[in-house]
């Protein structure tokens, strides 16, 4: 491996504005970077997948990529300037029974889509995070991403230009959707730099198809790829587009948006660099296009070391505490299989309380290497994750407070110390907690529906929830619930928002210091999540977006043997680190000449 290809792996560990802005836990921004960088949610389900390597659709042939940019566009295409109003703000759900958003394409990217919001995650942000990868699978730039967008429940205005609309039409949308009309030049290229026109839905441009069951689709240009050859064989006379290149000038819309400045703006974006810069600029000013009021996050950068699925809960009759560390390693280096990765604690009671006494530690129970391609982001990073599971037995009367990491590659190399910038990671609270392996889900059927895409029926399903949970014995609770939220519900009518509450569960003994209850809940959602709630004295503790993916059927890792006279190089050292400037895309990022946790060799 170059030393190049080497610092620039190692570029992407930390945004120039990551260590300010990020500390543990962060729940919102966790769920973003996973999707981002990981191409899935919590539990697995890969988004990224489904487009990644610049897949075509099963059966249509379509480009699954032009189809998820589309989508996006056509969602910000409601915005209006003049009021503040619409934007990505997911209501194009609401609106594919209008001429302008009609096709089969769009109600397959739904379906792409449909199960993947959650509390955090919202459908705009779905959609907006489907183009970023779209984008960036098939060569383009990789476009910065940035959530909080906020859903809508109702349609929103038409916006979307039609081909058969005058130049001066377009130039109106897109001025009302904040672009000039050289811009409206630059996006539409940008657009249609992927995919193109079918038969079914432009008979008057494409001829029927001769295959049977496929679509005729014509490509606005000679490749797959995001490239300039939109461009480049525009201005040749050489272009397959056909909405440039029909004798039905009615339709020739790509042809009037083109040549409305002379070609200037297309002369420009025949040079590649150009082209791709303006359309990163573009594409994110678009993605971020959104109603007055709503503030999206900061950009969604990579967390070099990120610890997720932290719980503390009972397993087989016994009291554990599971966390995970995900460390980042370049794909054309070999994992260091003598790498040592060690989990530190503090009790939270008795006489090592906040490691007074003695601290706790434990190796890694399980490692985990993901694939490679699971997101296009870190396949264009040259990276892939390393995924260490910690499991260890906690006693109740001792509990756990804060925990961080050792990674010992045993190479000469100094250990790095993961704590949290110098804060640890904190255990908020004991008092609830969640037992998914006590906890069931059974499905009931709704009967069937037709599926917009395929004209096949469907079968839908009410989720009946059986939930328990955990609380230390002797709080005396005046109350114990959760908050329940779902909004990836099929076509999306409604979010579910509720409270159910829990009884105490006697058929259930005690374990650990815990007492059980019970409740039941019913969702035809695919994300639920928790909040769980617990009110002892006046004073309510709470555990935030508890994931119920997982119940009685969670993988069982065996808890590693405690080490219980640990000595830790330092609770409050910080990892170490050389920084020098790179620029990635349009973000400058620290480059990180890091010793461990990735070591090369």
């Amino acid at each position: 491996m170059s030393s190049f290809k080497k610092s620039l792996a190692l570029a992407w560990l930390l945004h120039a504005q990551f260590s300010s802005a990020y500390r543990w836990p962060s729940p919102q921004y966790d769920a973003l970077e996973t999707f981002l960088y990981e191409g899935q949610r919590g539990d697995g389900s890969n988004l990224a997948s489904l487009v990644h390597p610049c897949r075509k659709r099963t059966g249509t042939m379509a480009s699954i990529a032009a189809e998820w940019l589309r989508f996006a566009f056509h969602d910000m295409a409601t915005h209006n300037v003049d009021d503040g109003s619409g934007g990505m703000d997911g209501s194009l759900v609401y609106e594919l029974g209008r001429s302008e958003n009609f096709g089969l394409g769009f109600n397959q990217t739904l379906t792409d889509f449909e199960t993947f919001p959650n509390k955090y995650v919202s459908r705009a942000d779905i959609f907006a995070l489907g183009a970023v990868f779209a984008v960036a699978t098939c060569g383009g730039p990789i476009v910065p991403y940035r959530g909080g967008r906020v859903d809508a429940w109702t349609a929103g205005i038409s916006g979307t230009p039609e081909p058969q609309n005058t130049l001066d039409t377009h130039k109106e949308m897109f001025r009302k959707q904040g672009f000039s009309s050289t811009e409206m030049i630059a996006l539409t290229a940008c657009g249609h730099t992927i995919g193109g026109v079918r038969d079914a839905d432009f008979p008057m441009l494409v001829s029927a198809s001769t295959t049977p069951g496929q679509p005729h689709i014509v490509d606005f240009d000679s490749t797959t790829q995001f490239d300039n050859k939109i461009a480049t064989e525009y201005l040749a006379g050489n272009t397959q587009n056909v909405l440039v290149n029909t004798p039905n000038t009615t339709m020739a819309s790509d042809l009037r948006v083109f040549m409305s400045d002379g070609n200037q703006t297309m002369r420009s974006l025949s040079d590649p660099n150009t082209f791709m810069s303006q359309c990163q600029s573009l594409l994110e000013r678009m993605f971020n296009t959104v109603p007055h009021g709503v503030s999206l996050t900061d950009e969604i950068t990579l967390i070099p070391a990120k610890v997720w699925g932290v719980q503390l809960t009972v397993e087989k009759d016994q009291l554990v505490f599971k966390a995970n560390l995900r460390l980042t390693q370049p794909t054309d280096s070999k994992l260091n299989m003598n790498r040592t990765v060690t989990m530190f604690w503090c009790d939270k009671y008795g006489d090592s309380a906040n490691c007074r006494g003695s601290t706790k530690s434990a190796p890694s129970a399980k490692v985990v290497q993901d694939d490679p391609n699971g997101s296009p982001i870190i396949a264009r990073m040259g990276i892939y994750f390393v995924h260490y599971n910690f499991v260890v037995p906690i006693q109740g009367s001792e509990s756990i407070s804060k925990f961080w990491f050792e990674v010992d590659e045993h190479n000469g190399t100094s250990t790095t110390v993961h704590n949290n910038e110098g804060d640890n990671y904190p255990v908020a609270q004991d008092q609830i907690i969640f037992v998914p392996t006590m906890s069931t889900a059974l499905f009931r059927s709704n009967g069937s529906y037709t599926k917009t895409y395929t004209n096949r029926n469907g079968e839908a399903f009410t989720k009946v929830y059986n939930l328990t949970v955990a609380v230390r014995q002797g709080s005396n609770p005046s109350r114990v619930y959760a908050s329940a939220f779902d909004n990836a519900i099929h076509d999306f009518p409604y979010a579910l928002n509720t409270t159910m509450d829990f009884s105490r569960n006697s058929s259930i003994s005690s374990i650990g210091g815990y007492d059980f209850y019970s409740g039941s809940l019913e969702d035809i959602g695919f994300q639920t999540t928790l909040d769980l709630h617990v009110d002892v004295d006046g004073t309510t503790y709470s555990e935030d977006f508890v994931p119920t993916s997982f119940l009685d059927n969670t993988p069982y890792i065996e808890p590693s043997t405690v080490n219980n006279d640990a000595h830790p190089v330092s609770s409050s050292r910080v990892t170490s680190a050389l920084s020098a400037p790179f620029v990635a895309g349009s973000t400058l990022i620290g480059l990180l000449l890091m010793s461990v946790p990735l070591h090369l060799v």
